[in-house]
């Protein structure tokens, strides 16, 4: 079972989106074709069960005083690169 923000290891996987489990943040990416049928319906209820459990792992940091404030959130280090000449120049 998924359980937000309790570990960096878990990933679950509903259609093409991708969901990743880390202890300070949930990451989504990709996308999904929720289908007027029977797997959409699925779909959409697998969906709709992950962001429940998401939205409530917040409402319990918030009852523990323990949500970062937007402030405290350190924004993605971008990595430094280097110039590399053109191989096929």
């Amino acid at each position: 079972m998924f359980q937000p923000y309790q570990n960096d290891s878990q990933s679950q996987q509903i259609g093409q989106l991708v969901i990743e489990n880390q202890q300070d943040k949930v990451t989504i990416y990709g996308d999904i074709d929720i289908y007027r049928s029977v797997s959409g319906l699925a779909q959409a209820r697998q969906l709709q069960q992950l962001l429940t459990q998401i939205v409530q792992g917040l409402e319990q940091y918030q009852t523990q005083g323990n949500l970062l404030l937007d402030e405290e959130i350190k924004p993605q280090q971008q990595s430094q690169s280097s110039q590399i000449d053109n191989p096929f120049a």
